[in-house]
C-alpha cells in the first residue's frame, strides 16, 4: 500500500531546458507526475548512476598520436635516403591515420553527449 501521508517536502532549482526534459522523461515514463516520477528513480532498489569513463580512449589516442610520431620519423627518413615510393606510402599511412583519430574523436564525442543527454 502507498503511504499517502507525505510530511516532508523537497525542492530543488532547474533551468528552463532541464524543465523541459524532466517533463519529457515523465511523460515517456508513463508514471503520470513528477513525484510519482521522482519516488521511483530516487527510491529504487539498485539505483542507476551513470559515470562516462574516458581512460581506455585516452589511451587508444595516445597509442594512435605515438604510431604518427613514429611513421613521421620514418618519413624523414625516406626523404632523406631520397626513397619516394616509401615516403608516398609513409605519408599516405599519416594522413590516414589522422583522418581516422579525427573521426574516431567526432564519434566518442557523439556518443558520450547522447548517452549523457539521456540520463542527465
Amino acid at each position: 500500500m502507498v503511504n499517502r501521508y507525505r510530511t516532508v517536502l523537497k525542492k530543488f532549482y532547474i533551468t528552463e531546458s532541464e524543465n523541459q526534459m524532466l517533463k519529457d522523461l515523465v511523460l515517456y515514463s508513463g508514471l503520470g507526475s513528477f513525484s510519482y516520477y521522482a519516488r521511483k528513480m530516487i527510491f529504487k532498489k539498485v539505483p542507476m548512476i551513470v559515470n562516462f569513463d574516458d581512460t581506455s580512449f585516452d589511451a587508444l589516442i595516445f597509442s594512435l598520436r605515438r604510431i604518427i610520431n613514429n611513421l613521421n620519423q620514418l618519413s624523414r627518413i625516406a626523404k632523406q635516403s631520397q626513397n619516394m615510393q616509401a615516403l608516398n606510402a609513409i605519408t599516405y599511412g599519416i594522413d590516414l591515420l589522422r583522418k581516422y583519430e579525427k573521426e574516431l574523436i567526432k564519434s566518442h564525442q557523439k556518443k558520450k553527449k547522447k548517452l549523457l543527454s539521456k540520463v542527465g
